[in-house]
């Protein structure tokens, strides 16, 4: 490739590891023509110059004739994505001095911050009027703008420099500094965001010689914590456009006339100011239905922003964006081309975006090196990017509290350079915090494992095949061509272990756990308890995957002979949930019943309930196995033999073998009590206390 003298390349988006720490990539050609090595310092002239190490670029990210530059190093040198920048080497001299002023107004730091944020800046190559972004360990961003340097020029930070913090008097408040590299697991939608909204704030002539009309408007809609409102925030940094956010409950007021005033002055200063982007935060709160919405402002309300709306053609280069996390609720009215053109829903993030996002919210954390990103990704299925960011508060915050467990005296300074996260930090973390999704369904993470279920083994070896492998062993499901079942119907006597082995599955796969509580879906209000179904099968698709628990089956979905009106509707909503499954393998139903001929034959058919495993009463093998569990944590004695109490209790469950085994024990410890004269075996369960308590349970039944 031939290169021009003015060495001009395209601007693309930065790797996500790269952002905030001043540096670029270029392709390797790129270098060698330029006469670059590594980490060689260059000048970037966009709209103004900026300074910035140079690395070479990954063939896969960084196409040829782009360079991959943060959003600071394009604020520092007035280029947006897409634009042309030119690129040269430069000397740098080493700094003796800076000084630094916080943008933000109210900054106040003591020394020990001032080093920290030295410590953050060492190796960075800055000009006089750049801005700096630190991630703090709280994961806050911190944004300086270089004051003044000694030499003047581009100059290199280094452990010698002398870095002041001048006052904050003087500061002022910048739009926000959120990039679209602060924004993990959601490229693809992004990019559509990016090709409807900058594109016709960019170059207004081209769509208006080809005859084209721009979208106006754009709806992001999905599960709270998922990035809607942080996306609008970076496009209002990323963009020169005037950025106006309009909060939707603001907008209400009880007076006539007042909320649709509000709304025009919206439109008319986006008018003035154009081109322009109104953002409309949780706008299901500005526009409502108005079927289902009685009060007579909602409803003006409606009509006012739909004729405002309808009014932007004539009212210049405005674009509007929307974010609401019930798409529903909003007037079906607004949801049409011409209106919001585009609907792009924001959903949970994979296992890929997870390991993104927690990649940007550890950037500014002291990681221990027994920290796996990618293993906390693989276990936090469900998780949306305000729960990540979450997790790494907690885990920050069970560090700090390690080290200061270890101070001498509340007095003692704390060395802030020794504070490291560690892997035993973030699992510690994880226990206290779940996925926003199933946190109306909260329960205590199953305790039990499959060491704590006696015998079934032929059980649990076909649970795990359909459950855990596709989650462990995907090279499996690919040769074989094997698809997940989407339901598994355990069916078997009371007490032989169906609810356990689930709790017990559910702990082992390391994903989220819905029990259902069927009597709760029950209600004296018709179409209730649909929609109670209804919400329960999509909360579990938003953390999938996730296993979807429905303890006593046969209470929620009878045979629909000619039984009652609310039940038969709810078997078929139960039906069209279930069917709604096929596109997601992810969700996988587990119900448990002990009268599987009380459930309707349409859920027993393939497609459905895949898998009916039955839960037999445990053969000899099996109860000497349950006996060992439900002793091996008491006191025993040495006469005990397993073989002869599993030989007496034929015929048990294993619900009712632990009953014998609470009994024997409550014997012992009242034969301790009432028995002044300590011998040797007291206080101990011996084999007769056994034998009692399984004569006095064949007795009861």
């Amino acid at each position: 490739m031939i290169f021009p003298e003015n060495f001009k390349l395209k601007v693309i988006e930065a790797e996500i590891q790269d952002a905030r720490k001043g540096m670029v990539r270029i392709p390797a050609d790129a270098m060698t023509a330029l006469g670059l090595k590594p980490n060689d310092v260059v000048t970037i002239t966009g709209k103004r110059t900026t300074v910035a190490r140079v690395v070479p670029g990954f063939p896969e990210s960084c196409l040829p004739g782009c360079i991959q530059m943060d959003g600071v190093i394009r604020f520092n040198s007035g280029a947006g994505i897409g634009d042309l920048v030119e690129i040269a080497p430069c000397e740098a001299l080493e700094a003796k001095f800076i000084v630094l002023s916080p943008v933000l107004t109210g900054w106040q730091g003591s020394d020990k911050e001032v080093q920290v944020i030295k410590k953050f800046l060492m190796g960075r190559a800055v000009i006089a009027g750049d801005q700096v972004s630190i991630t703090q360990f709280s994961g806050t961003d911190e944004a300086f703008t270089i004051e003044g340097t000694s030499p003047k020029g581009a100059v290199i930070i280094t452990r010698e420099t002398i870095v002041r913090i001048k006052g904050t008097e003087n500061s002022q408040s910048r739009r926000g500094n959120i990039t679209y590299e602060d924004i993990g697991g959601l490229e693809k939608e992004i990019k559509k965001i990016r090709e409807i909204v900058e594109l016709p704030l960019k170059y207004p002539n081209i769509f208006h010689e080809l005859g084209i009309e721009p979208p106006k408007g754009i709806l992001l809609y999905g599960p709270p914590g998922t990035g809607k409102t942080l996306i609008a925030r970076a496009i209002a940094a990323e963009t020169e456009a005037h950025f106006i956010l309009v909060n939707g409950p603001e907008i209400m007021n009880k007076y006539y006339g007042e909320s649709e005033a509000k709304l025009r002055q919206v439109f008319e200063e986006a008018k003035k100011k154009a081109p322009t982007i109104i953002f409309l935060d949780e706008i299901d709160a500005i526009a409502p239905r108005r079927t289902e919405v009685h009060g007579d402002v909602e409803k003006r309300v409606v009509a006012q922003l739909l004729a405002l709306m309808d009014g932007l053609e004539a009212r210049g280069n405005v674009i509007v964006l929307a974010a609401t996390n019930v798409p529903d609720l909003i007037d079906p009215a607004l949801r049409r081309p011409g209106r919001f053109d585009r609907e792009i829903l924001i959903d949970v993030p994979d296992q890929r975006g997870r390991r993104e996002i927690l990649e940007i919210h550890t950037r500014g954390m002291a990681l221990s090196e027994d920290v796996s990103l990618d293993r906390l990704a693989a276990v936090t299925h469900g998780f949306v990017g305000a729960d990540l960011a979450a997790l790494c508060r907690e885990a920050g915050m069970h560090a700090l509290q390690r080290v200061l467990e270890k101070l001498p005296s509340e007095s003692a300074p704390l060395d802030l350079t020794e504070l490291k996260v560690t892997m035993n930090d973030f699992l510690n973390a994880l226990e206290e915090v779940d996925p926003s999704a199933t946190r109306e369904f909260a329960v205590e993470p199953p305790s039990v494992g499959w060491n704590d279920i006696g015998g079934l083994n032929p059980v649990k070896e076909r649970l795990k095949s359909l459950v855990q492998w596709p989650l462990t062993r995907p090279e499996l499901i690919e040769k074989f061509h094997l698809n997940p079942p989407k339901g598994i119907l355990l069916f078997g006597p009371p007490g032989t272990g169906k609810t356990l082995t689930v709790r017990a599955l559910a702990r082992e796969s390391r994903i989220n756990f819905i029990p259902v509580n069927t009597s709760l879906l029950f209600s004296r209000w018709k179409g209730q308890a649909e929609k109670m179904l209804h919400e329960v099968f999509r909360k579990a698709r938003q953390v999938s995957p996730c296993i979807l628990f429905f303890d006593e089956l046969d209470a929620l979905v009878p045979s629909r002979r000619g039984g009652e009106e609310t039940n038969g509707h709810l078997v078929s909503q139960f039906l069209l949930e279930f069917d709604a499954l096929e596109e997601i393998h992810q969700v996988i139903v587990i119900g448990a019943t002990n009268r599987i001929d009380l459930i309707d034959k349409a859920l027993l058919r393939p497609g459905r309930f895949d898998e009916v495993i039955e839960f037999p009463y445990p053969d000899r093998l099996d109860r000497r196995a349950i006996f060992e569990i439900h002793l091996r944590s008491r006191p025993l004695a040495d006469d005990l033999n397993l073989e002869e109490l599993a030989q007496r209790s034929e015929g048990f469950t294993g619900a009712e073998i632990e009953a014998v085994c609470r009994r024997a024990a409550f014997a012992a410890a009242l034969e301790y009590v009432s028995n002044r004269l300590i011998t040797r075996d007291a206080g101990l369960i011996r084999q007769r206390h056994l034998i009692n308590a399984i004569d006095e349970s064949k007795k009861k039944n």
